[in-house]
Parts: C-alpha cells; sequence; structure tokens
C-alpha cells in the first residue's frame, strides 16, 4: 500500500512538474504565429490573417478576396473585399496552425493550414476548398 502511494506521488509530482514547460511551448509556438500577416499579388495585398497569442490562439482574416485560374494559380480580384471573419477552431502542431473561418453561404465552414515555411513567411493551405486552390504565401508584416 505504501509503495503504491509513493508511486502516485511520484506520478503527481512529476506531472505538476511538466505543465509548466507545456504552457511555455505553447507560448511560444503561439508567439510564432502571433502577428499580421498579408497576403499579396502584383503589390496588392488580397488577403490579411491577424493573430493574437491567447490560450487558444485567436485572431481574423480580413478582405481575404481569393481568385484563382483553372489550374489553382491566383488572379486578380475583381473586387475589394473588406469583410472579416474570425477564425474558428484554431490548433497549433509544430510549424502548422489550422483553423475554420465561417463559409459566407452558410455552408461547412472552409478549412485552412498555415504553415510556417522560414522567418516571417508562410504558406495557407485551403483543406477543404470546392476547387483546387495553390498554396498562398504570406509575410509576417
Amino acid at each position: 500500500m505504501v509503495d503504491a502511494m509513493r508511486k502516485l506521488l511520484l506520478f503527481v509530482l512529476l506531472l505538476g512538474l511538466g505543465t509548466p514547460i507545456l504552457v511555455a511551448q505553447n507560448a511560444r509556438a503561439q508567439q510564432r504565429f502571433a502577428g499580421t500577416w498579408e497576403a499579396r499579388l502584383k503589390d496588392k495585398v488580397i488577403c490579411t490573417i491577424k493573430l493574437e497569442a491567447a490560450n487558444p490562439i485567436s485572431g481574423t482574416t480580413h478582405a481575404c478576396n481569393i481568385n484563382v485560374d483553372s489550374e489553382g494559380e491566383l488572379i486578380e480580384p475583381e473586387t475589394s473585399d473588406d469583410k472579416t471573419d474570425p477564425i474558428l477552431d484554431p490548433k497549433i502542431d509544430g510549424e502548422k496552425l489550422s483553423f475554420a473561418v465561417k463559409d459566407e453561404d452558410g455552408g461547412e465552414p472552409l478549412k485552412f493550414e498555415l504553415k510556417l515555411t522560414g522567418d516571417g513567411k508562410a504558406e495557407l493551405r485551403f483543406l477543404n476548398a470546392p476547387v483546387t486552390i495553390k498554396p498562398i504565401h504570406f509575410e509576417k508584416k
């Protein structure tokens, strides 16, 4: 009985010591994503993602008017969309932040993955778009 109590006490102690490390790792991961990210096409901003380090990470997309050709390549938007949408269900997994944005037509939320590719650089992938869209390059402002 005493041996079982010691093992339980040791487990609880180790669990308590590990929690601050996990919190610190999570905060560092959030800081790498936190900030304002912009995608440009021909020197024109076509999408902005603003992320804040919080628990969990939070943010918005702004003026994201993404148009592509039949090959999934970006083309210039016909009009400017000044709409802001909150990101939903954000999750950080290493170099990737997955999140969703509510579909404006009321359908299933659009799912995205923002992958860090270098210092202040990232690629946005569309996970459930109705058409093929190649990754969009973003830079941190």
